[in-house]
């Protein structure tokens, strides 16, 4: 269910719609988390379609928005065939199906019409939509301006239209003699936190991180502090080495990833989790997010369990907004 807030503004209605979070999978050793979804839709009186000018219109709507990046010190949005698609099948389908909403009728979200225009499963993705009743048709460029200039009062589209986690931006337009609708779309790797969190982090301020706040929830439930393990942090490594090549699948012998001359482990245990829109680095944010998301799962409520005594840790932030981790924990006899 997602939150929403209703924003009026003279003849502008807007409600603004945000959603993070995904799906978590656990067989006691792998979490994952799915890609976030940040969304926003506004009615504005605005535009019409004409599918003749359908380029200049989207030149016209790109250049207002980088035009807006620019005042507030953003590099511009870079256009993308993958998100004018997904844009324009909406637009289309709103206006056949006469419905204005970003869930279809059939359930389809904003998320679901980027991946199958193509898009990066990983990556952040946005969208704003606007309807007209009465609107002239067909649209020029003087109407995607004030659809524009609707979009930057209300401050949940203004805030996808200057997003730091974007980087693309497609736009649909689609109407007939009575009504007209409009989408906006974005994508990017998503932006780091703006608050100190978002000082990339080494691999050893990671792994102390991580481990703080392990060990805080497992004091929370009754539980001992793990310790850090450098061959545990081994283990973990290997295994976001092998997920790289095989991320639905964890190796079958986590024993055998110990470095030589180990021993005394008698209980092993592995955690993973991705999560999309993260960013480009690997940040305190970024790590917290994780941690957070295994401490609520109901299978790892108390990291590691009774049984662990040292705690492993390794992650990594791709470019194109996914971050992976892995987390081990283990006991010794």
């Amino acid at each position: 269910m997602f939150p929403m807030v209703e924003i009026r503004c003279g003849s502008v209605k807007a409600v603004s719609i945000r959603a993070r979070g995904g799906t978590i999978l656990s067989l006691q050793i792998g979490i994952r988390a799915a890609a976030t979804i940040l969304l926003a839709t506004i009615a504005s009186p605005a535009v019409a379609e004409d599918t003749s000018s359908l380029m200049s219109l989207r030149q016209a709507a790109i250049n207002l928005s980088n035009a807006a990046r620019a005042e507030a010190g953003l590099p511009d949005l870079n256009p993308s065939d993958i998100l004018d698609q997904a844009a324009q099948d909406h637009a289309a389908d709103m206006l056949e199906r006469n419905y204005y909403d970003h869930i279809t009728p059939d359930g389809d979200t904003p998320f679901d019409r980027f991946i199958a225009a193509g898009g990066n499963s990983w990556a952040l993705s946005g969208e704003n939509i606007a309807t007209c009743e009465g609107c002239p048709s067909p649209p020029d460029t003087s109407r995607v301006r004030g659809f524009h200039e609707g979009w930057m009062q209300s401050p949940g589209h203004r805030e996808n239209i200057l997003s730091e986690g974007f980087e693309s931006f497609g736009f649909g337009i689609a109407a007939d003699s009575n009504k007209v609708y409009a989408v906006q779309t974005f994508s990017g790797p998503g932006a780091d936190a703006g608050d100190g969190s978002s000082t990339p982090l080494t691999h050893e301020a990671a792994r102390a991180l991580a481990l703080a706040e392990i060990n805080m929830a497992r004091t929370a439930e009754g539980l001992d502090p793990l310790g850090p393990s450098d061959a545990l942090h081994t283990v973990a490594t290997r295994v976001l080495d092998s997920l790289a090549d095989a991320p639905e699948a964890l190796p079958e012998n986590i024993f055998g990833l110990l470095p030589e001359g180990s021993t005394g482990w008698t209980s092993l245990a592995v955690q993973t989790s991705t999560i999309g829109g993260s960013g480009g680095t690997l940040t305190g944010a970024v790590v917290s997010d994780i941690v957070s998301r295994w401490i609520s799962a109901s299978e790892t409520s108390q990291p590691g369990g009774t049984e662990a005594s040292h705690f492993g840790f390794s992650a990594v932030a791709i470019g194109d907004g996914r971050s992976t981790a892995v987390a081990v924990f283990a006991g010794r006899s």
